[in-house]
């Protein structure tokens, strides 16, 4: 019994420092915030694999071409963006695109992790 008390006690130990560590990776993640959009901005998302171009329609829908999107409609998909996240289970709902996390589309599409972000403001299109 005591050899299964302390396998449970090293278990929780690790889960509970993983939690501590995604919490403060996730206090101290820059990127762009959900309320840092208007409808019509363009974020250009530049991930390891691919270049995704996701322009913002309104509260929760996106317009999104590149990557994945290209490769299996070759077109401009409406979609939502879940959040950010490290590859894990958790995610970071507040975030669009965060550079070091991964972008999760609402239609469960997970880009490679974001190297590059540019936003371009729906003022400067025309």
């Amino acid at each position: 019994m005591k050899s299964k008390e302390t396998k449970f006690n090293q278990t929780s130990m690790k889960v509970a420092h993983d939690l501590r560590t995604l919490v403060r990776k996730a206090a101290g993640a820059t990127g762009i915030r959900r309320h840092d959009l208007s409808d019509g901005d363009v974020l250009l998302l530049y991930t390891q694999n691919s270049i995704y171009r996701a322009r913002k329609l309104d509260a929760n829908r996106f317009a999104v071409s590149g990557g994945w999107f290209d490769q299996h409609y070759g077109t401009e998909v409406i979609t939502s963006i879940v959040g950010c996240t490290w590859g894990g289970s958790s995610i970071h709902r507040d975030f669009v695109a965060s550079c070091g996390m991964r972008v999760e589309f609402g239609n469960r599409v997970l880009t490679s992790v974001l190297k590059r972000v540019v936003r371009v403001p729906a003022a400067l299109l025309n």
